[in-house]
């Protein structure tokens, strides 16, 4: 079990003590995390007629990587159905974002979902399912 995960794990709880969420998706969260501990990083794409296990985030800057995030796509799956559950998929870009990630995850679909460019300074965000 990493650290990682025990500090979301804790994050979940404190999520239930503040009345944030259910203990119903409190549970699917964690046992999402429990399959995540059984299941290492892949560093490439998933090979065709394999469905993804990894949500990856890369956000860079025109001057090199700033911030990479890994999560098992369990976990983002019980993530989007809270957050569907919560209101949580707006019209905004952000509910664009999470509308097409639910939409490939479910399609099993793996490779590059989501590219965002800032063309003044070159910054990016990439999200990945692999």
């Amino acid at each position: 079990m990493s650290r990682t995960h025990d500090d979301e794990r804790l994050r979940i709880l404190r999520m239930v003590e503040e009345g944030k969420l259910t203990p119903e998706d409190a549970a699917r969260l964690l046992e999402a995390l429990k399959e995540a501990d059984d299941t290492p990083p892949s560093p490439t794409a998933a090979a065709p007629g394999h469905k993804a296990r990894w949500l990856r985030i890369r956000v860079t800057e025109g001057d090199g990587t700033r911030v990479n995030v890994n999560l098992p796509v369990g976990l983002v799956k019980a993530a989007l159905k809270v957050a569907q559950r919560y209101g949580g998929l707006d019209e905004t870009a952000a509910g664009d974002i999470m509308r097409a990630l639910e939409e490939a995850i479910a399609a099993g679909e793996s490779g590059r979902i989501v590219e965002v460019m800032d063309q003044e300074d070159g910054d990016r965000v990439e999200i990945y399912l692999e």
